[in-house]
């Protein structure tokens, strides 16, 4: 319960473009930058964090750099907070300027134009996208990603939103992702955030009705699964493991028979292990709200408030030591 996730910091400043290639190849991809015209000189800045899989990272290019680069196995995403941006994967072509973002599809090549460019940019895991995208239906082999920019500005703003809590998950001399259970929910908020905002195979799979029909002893395994690992960064694969069934039939069986999900569950779960924990809590012990929504995987305070309230009609606050 006390496992701390090792949380990786670095910031560089440079002027040198060797430098620079040399450090966005060991982070990200081989890749080839050039300046181009009467470019003004190279100014450079990264200030990035890192934790399972997951990298969030501020950078700067304050000239006109071209890069080429080799195929990324990664998931990369890239906020624009100013300057222009200009990306090219393949049959893929795409522009942002402020506020506007793009996705760099794994498995491409990339050509890249960034005229004195600031931007966000969050790194995931392929698999843990496609993992996701199991659930929804597609299988990993069959999965694509078919752009590199949002369906709509109403999804661009989801991602915006995403990406800052990514980003708010990783700040402070204790980051929130510190917390075995939160880095799992930021990486499953990214990759959520991924499949709802871009192009995938997800949005055009054919609905199935149906999952078979799985006993109610499924869901009393899952149950019991969950209850015993409720400290852990437990997925909805690991529940379906334990209760011997697929993803989609246990989802259709607590439906059924618990009428709520997996997650759901879980999440009931955790909030009642973090109710016991405030009213045995002590304010002098230097126990406080924030401190125990974070153990049991809430990492905002605010929202975790709000949803104890509706299940406890008190606030935490009111709780704690009480």
């Amino acid at each position: 319960m006390d496992t701390r996730v090792e949380v990786g910091r670095i910031e560089v400043e440079s002027r040198d473009l060797g430098e620079v290639e040399h450090l966005i190849s060991s982070r990200y991809v081989r890749n080839r930058p050039r300046l181009l015209g009467r470019s003004s000189p190279l100014r450079f800045r990264s200030r990035a964090a890192w934790a399972g899989g997951v990298t969030v990272d501020r950078m700067i290019y304050g000239a006109t750099v071209a890069v080429s680069t080799e195929a990324f196995e990664t998931i990369v995403v890239v906020d624009v907070t100013g300057g222009r941006f200009d990306l090219t994967a393949g049959r893929y072509v795409g522009r942002a300027g402020e506020g506007g973002v793009l996705l760099y599809p794994p498995g491409i090549p990339l050509a890249v134009l960034m005229e004195q460019v600031t931007c966000d940019i969050v790194q995931m895991p392929a698999a843990a996208v496609t993992r996701l995208a199991g659930r929804l239906g597609v299988d990993s082999g069959d999965f694509r990603l078919a752009g590199v920019q949002p369906v709509s500005p109403a999804l661009t703003r989801h991602w915006l939103a995403t990406a800052a809590y990514l980003f708010d998950s990783f700040a402070g001399p204790d980051p929130a992702v510190s917390n075995p259970l939160i880095l799992s929910s930021v990486v499953e908020a990214a990759a959520a955030a991924v499949l709802a905002a871009f192009p995938n195979s997800t949005m055009t799979v054919d609905y199935t009705p149906g999952a078979g029909r799985v006993p109610p002893i499924a869901v009393r395994q899952a149950v019991a699964y969950i209850d015993a690992h409720a400290d852990g960064p437990i997925t909805l694969e690991d529940v379906a493991a334990a209760a011997g069934v697929r993803v989609r039939g246990l989802q259709a069986a607590f439906a059924r028979h618990g009428d709520t999900t997996p997650m759901g569950y879980l999440r009931r779960v955790r909030m009642e292990r973090a109710h016991r924990d405030l009213l045995a809590g002590d304010r002098a012990r230097g126990d406080t709200v924030a401190g125990i929504a974070r153990r049991w995987g809430f990492a905002a305070p605010g929202r975790f408030a709000v949803e104890y309230r509706k299940v406890f009609g008190r606030s935490p606050g009111e709780t704690l030591g009480a």
